[in-house]
This record gives C-alpha cells, sequence and structure tokens, in this order.
C-alpha cells in the first residue's frame, strides 16, 4: 500500500480496533468479577441460612430443614447440594443431606480433603464466613462449593455452648449450586462485547478513511494547484498562511521554486532573445552583401573584395556561436579546470597583453602588465586565456585608453589565492553600471559604444571564472575608473 491516505487510514483503523479490544477485554473483565462476586454472595447467603438452621439442643446437633422454603435442594434437575457434618470424636458424622445427594457418593475424597484445612469457627459459637472454590458438581457440572465451619448455636437466647457441663460440638458444612447461570451470563457478555467490539473495528476503517481524507483536504487542494500549474503560470505563488502548520513549509518552498524557475526561464528567454538579434545582425550583413554584388554583373576583382568581405562576415559570426556555445557550456556547470594544473601568469598576461593590443591596433604602451615573479594559478591555461582575453578586449574596447593611461593588469598573491586586476578608465561609468556589466549583451549606451563586440565577453569571464573555482567582480577603483577583480586558487 504506498498511498499515505492508505496507510494512515489503516494504522488510525488498527488503533482503534486495538483500543476497543483492550477496552472490550478490560470491561469483560470487570463485569465477569462484579458477576462472580454476586454469584458468590448467594452461595455465602446460602451458607449462613444453613449454618443459621443447624442448633444445638444440650444433646444434640440438628438442621431444621424446611423443605418448602429451600426446594432447589429437593429437586434432581438444576438442583443445589449441601452437606453438614457434626465432629464425633476424632471423626466427621454426616449429620443433615441435600435430597438432592440421595443415592450420589459425593462429596469426594479431594474435596473431602480441602475442608480439612478449614480453620475453626471465628468468634465462638455461631456463623463463620464461608470459603468459595470451583467443584465438581454430582452429576458432573461445574459448579461453585462453599464450605465452613462452624460451632452451633443454641435453639434459645443464651448462646453460650455450655449446657450443664456439655460443650456443642464443632460443625462443618458444604454447600454447592451449578454455575451454569454465571457461565451462560459471561458468555453471552463476552459475545456481546467481542461482536460490538468487532463491528465498531470494521466500522473505524470507514471512519478512519473519511476522516484521513478529510484531514489531507487541504493537501489534495494543494496537489491540484500544483498540478494545474504549466509554464506560462511560473509566476504564480502559495499562500502558505491559511494552510496547516504541516504544508506550510511545503507551500513556502514550493513558491521558492517557482520564483527560481521563473527567473531562470526569464533569463533563458532573454538569453535566446539576445541572441537571436546578435546573430541576425552578421546574417543580414552578409544577405546584404551577396544580394549587392549579384544586383549587376561584377568584375573577378570585385568578387574577390565581397568574397573577403563575406567571409569577415562569417568569421564573426563564427566567434559569436563559439562564444554563445562556451558561455552554455560553462553555464551548465562543466569543469574547465583541474586541481592538478599549474599555470604560469606572468608569462600567460604578457602575451595576452601584446595581443589585445595588436588586435586593437593599439601601441603596446596602451597596456601594462606588473605581475609577482612566480605567480601561478592552479588553473586550464585555456581558461585564464579566454578570462584575461576578454577583460583586455573589453577595456581597450570601451574604456579611455592612451599611453598616458594605460590599461593595467596587475597580478598579486594573497596567502591561498592569486588575484588578477586589470584597470583601466571608464566612459562615465556608476555604481548602477557596475552592477550591470556582467548581463549578456548589456551595453550602457546603445548609440554611442563600439557595436563590434556580442556584449557577452563579460558574462563568459565570469562565468568561466566560477568555473575555475574563482570569483570575478567589478567595482570603481576612483571615479570614473573601472576595476575588475579576478580572484583563483594559488599553485604555489
Amino acid at each position: 500500500m504506498t498511498s499515505i491516505r492508505g496507510r494512515t487510514a489503516l494504522l488510525v483503523a488498527l488503533s482503534m480496533a486495538g483500543v476497543l479490544c483492550a477496552g472490550g477485554a478490560a470491561l469483560y473483565v470487570v463485569l465477569s468479577r462484579a458477576l462472580a462476586s454476586q454469584f458468590d454472595d448467594a452461595l455465602h447467603a446460602r451458607a449462613a441460612a444453613l449454618q443459621s438452621l443447624t442448633h444445638f439442643d444440650g444433646t444434640r446437633v440438628e438442621v431444621d430443614m424446611p423443605g418448602e422454603t429451600m426446594p432447589g435442594y429437593a429437586r434432581r434437575t438444576n438442583a443445589e447440594y449441601f452437606v453438614v457434618w457434626v465432629r464425633e470424636g476424632a471423626g466427621w458424622r454426616v449429620l443433615e443431606r441435600s435430597a438432592s445427594l440421595t443415592g450420589a457418593d459425593w462429596p469426594g475424597a479431594s474435596l473431602i480433603e480441602s475442608l480439612s484445612g478449614l480453620g475453626g469457627a471465628e468468634g465462638g459459637p455461631g456463623r463463620a464466613r464461608a470459603i468459595v472454590r470451583d467443584a465438581d458438581l454430582p452429576d458432573g457440572r461445574r459448579g461453585r462449593a462453599a464450605s465452613a465451619r462452624f460451632v452451633p448455636t443454641r435453639d434459645f437466647e443464651d448462646t453460650t455452648p455450655v449446657i450443664a457441663g456439655v460443650v456443642a460440638p464443632e460443625a462443618r458444612l458444604l454447600v454447592a449450586i451449578p454455575r451454569a447461570p454465571l457461565d451462560r451470563t459471561l458468555s453471552l457478555i463476552g459475545w456481546s462485547i467481542a461482536g460490538v467490539c468487532a463491528a465498531m473495528a470494521m466500522a473505524s476503517v470507514g471512519a478512519a478513511r473519511w476522516a484521513v481524507t478529510r484531514g489531507l483536504r487541504e493537501l489534495n487542494d494543494l496537489s491540484r494547484r500544483v498540478r494545474a500549474i504549466g509554464p506560462d503560470m511560473l509566476g504564480t505563488r502559495f499562500d502558505a498562511a491559511g494552510l496547516p502548520a504541516e504544508l506550510r513549509p511545503i507551500a513556502e518552498q514550493l513558491s521558492g521554486l517557482l520564483g527560481r524557475l521563473e527567473e531562470a526561464f526569464e533569463r533563458e528567454k532573454r538569453f535566446g532573445a539576445a541572441a537571436s538579434h546578435e546573430l541576425r545582425t552578421p546574417i543580414a550583413e552578409l544577405r546584404s552583401l551577396l544580394e549587392v554584388a549579384a544586383s549587376r554583373p561584377r568584375t573577378s576583382e570585385e568578387w574577390t573584395r565581397t568574397a573577403d568581405s563575406a567571409l569577415g562576415v562569417l568569421a564573426r559570426a563564427q566567434a559569436l556561436c563559439e562564444t554563445l556555445l562556451r558561455l552554455s557550456r560553462a553555464g551548465a556547470g562543466r569543469s574547465v579546470a583541474d586541481a592538478a594544473l599549474r599555470t604560469d601568469l606572468g608569462g600567460l598576461l604578457g602575451k595576452q597583453a601584446a595581443r589585445a593590443a595588436s588586435m586593437h591596433g593599439r601601441e603596446a604602451s596602451c597596456v601594462r602588465v606588473e605581475c609577482e615573479p612566480g605567480l601561478a594559478a592552479r588553473v586550464e591555461e585555456a581558461a585564464i586565456d579566454s578570462i584575461v582575453g576578454n577583460l583586455l578586449d573589453n577595456a581597450l574596447r570601451h574604456g579611455r585608453v592612451t599611453a598616458d593611461e594605460p590599461v593595467v593588469v596587475r597580478g598579486t598573491a594573497q596567502g591561498g589565492k592569486v588575484a588578477v586586476e586589470v584597470t583601466n578608465a571608464g566612459p562615465d561609468l556608476g555604481e548602477a553600471d557596475v552592477a550591470h556589466m556582467f548581463e549578456p549583451f548589456w551595453r550602457k549606451d546603445e548609440s554611442r559604444n563600439d557595436r563590434r563586440g556580442f556584449g557577452l565577453g563579460l558574462a563568459v569571464a565570469r562565468t568561466l571564472a566560477r568555473a575555475c573555482g574563482g570569483e570575478l567582480d567589478a567595482g570603481l577603483a576612483a571615479p570614473g575608473v573601472l576595476r575588475m577583480r579576478l580572484t583563483l586558487d594559488s599553485a604555489a
């Protein structure tokens, strides 16, 4: 059974059934003891009545048996029994027996033996409290027997057992009645309790299922609301205030998850739209170039110039596609570094500075490199090449760079880390601008900035830096001076 509703209902039903069974058993024990006590009280009353009917007249002990008042001792079926003994010397003589014992050899030796363990009469002459036990009756039925030892009373007011020097002999009695009425009553009570418990246990299954279903109604409502959410409904949020305490964390986590999904979807939409826009430009340029070339006859030299221009446009489109692919792979969390690698930053920074200056048609003095000797990072060389190359391209393309105000690349060691800082004068950058610089395709001023780039360089650089276990941050070293700071693990 995999359903929470089913398992919970079953456990509740079993628990209720267990409680009912325990309660029924306890009730049966209490009722059986109460009925047995009432049954024994009736037996005690019979024993007390027989003691009161036993008298000593000074010479002999007699039992006055008014048969019409005690018919149970005379009938043959469902009969009651008694025997009264009187002591004679060292033994006992049967003084009186019930008419129902005619021809029956009862009581047996074991029952008689139990009578010999009775103590003497308490308080002298008169009644003694009988002892009650189960016994086999003469007709084979189970019964209850009460036995007592006592001193018969005189048949007049003086209860002193001494009459003219004669002491009343001790007597003992045994009275028994069938316990069938008690057993029938106990059986009826037991089966009634068992039947009621069984019926209530079966009813508890349905009651538990109904209660669990009603209790899980809020969970079902939440499940339906979650099931109804589609890709165009990621803005949905769940109000946890009206939910039970157990469901509030789930609703809050679902709302947080939807928020993160909505943000990721929006980011992907913006990325796809911006990438499509950027790719559309070189494609449109290539198409326009070819359409103009095909609009009239061209010489071989003109077709060669057109081909060279088309190859330049295709190279730019290829570079854009490779940059997008690199950004996608790095953003997916693919590792581009190996913890066992070691890259010398001094030589790498110098090489990237020369490359960037040459590519942008700047003098070598426009990029100044300051690096501590022996500085090394635990990173793949291709990854750091791409990161530093993008930082220098961004500085030379968008910054105010001259030989007097060069781009400064500084490499330093800081504990177990190495830091590479790229500083250049920027075009009126503010703190709000710095916060957006790592967003794909972001430009401060669409009308004035250099359009040769794609707006992906810094986004690729930060993503690669994080994939290498480092971090890339931007800030203002001074008003109008941009500083990019790359932090990586040291390989020293």
